[in-house]
């Protein structure tokens, strides 16, 4: 099958696992709760299957980039106003810091544009520090966005996007939630965000979620490092699952022992 590619590079981008991650969804659910949509692989790609989907990230910047490109037709020309040749290395560095004083979903859309692997990070301080990647917009981010939105045009009004912790979103039983958080046992630019124990308020969330009879797909990897969050969730009775995708091809790191895995509660 042929799946729509987001205009994001984006770490932990489920797209190459789609073919192995949406034929375990719950479809007899009217809601989809996308709720760590990161660069929205997967509700792009279900958008057609749900009577409403509610889209959710922490960062307020990423979800204003999703919703800005689908309603706001003056937001690409800012961006490309923004972005940087691909040997300013000083001007990079000059949006950056302008972003981390006074940020904009522009801005920060210009920067994952310009930046290393086009993948942003923050620090502990929630600043953006990915670096210079001498990468600028193009024909074909051009490509992927006009896709994207073309794709979308006719679903966007059961579309709500919105920006919170997880756990404020509410659980309804017509709600099928797809939980794709950042995973403790690994390294993302992302995590800066994950605090310490929300691990643990994320394995009530899903039994609340199953609680009242809603059903959920969580997604995480199995390493050499303990999983708490996968153990806690197949030890209340819940289905795990193995997917197969090889970490080594797409590792700089060399070999590493690592499997995606996803619980469900149906």
């Amino acid at each position: 099958m042929t799946y729509v590619l987001t205009p994001f590079n984006y770490t932990g981008s489920k797209f190459k696992l789609l073919d192995q991650l949406l034929p375990e969804f719950d479809y007899t659910k009217q809601h989809l709760i996308d709720v760590f949509t990161g660069g929205g692989s997967v509700y792009t790609n279900v958008i057609d299957k749900y009577k409403k989907v509610l889209v959710n990230d922490i960062i307020t910047d990423l979800i204003g980039i999703h919703k800005e490109i689908l309603f706001n037709e003056g937001f690409i020309d800012t961006v490309k106003s923004l972005v940087v040749d691909k040997s300013d290395k000083d001007g990079y560095n000059t949006l950056r810091s302008n972003y981390n004083d006074t940020p904009t979903p522009e801005k920060l859309y210009a920067l994952m544009l310009c930046c290393t692997n086009n993948m942003m990070r923050f620090n502990n301080s929630f600043k953006f520090n990915q670096t210079f990647g001498e990468r600028s917009f193009n024909k074909k981010t051009e490509e992927k966005i006009n896709n994207w939105k073309a794709h979308l045009g006719d679903y966007r009004n059961k579309i709500v996007y919105t920006s919170t912790t997880f756990d404020k979103i509410e659980i309804n039983n017509k709600g099928f939630y797809y939980l794709d958080p950042p995973y403790t046992n690994t390294e993302a630019g992302y995590n800066a965000y994950w605090k310490k124990d929300d691990d643990a308020k994320l394995i009530k969330y899903c039994k609340d979620i199953h609680q009242a009879g809603a059903t959920f797909v969580i997604s995480s990897v199995l390493n050499d490092k303990e999983n708490l969050l996968i153990k806690n969730l197949t030890d209340a009775g819940f289905t795990q699952k193995i997917l197969e995708f090889d970490y080594n091809k797409v590792s700089r790191n060399g070999k590493k022992e690592i499997q995606e895995v996803i619980v469900k509660n149906f």
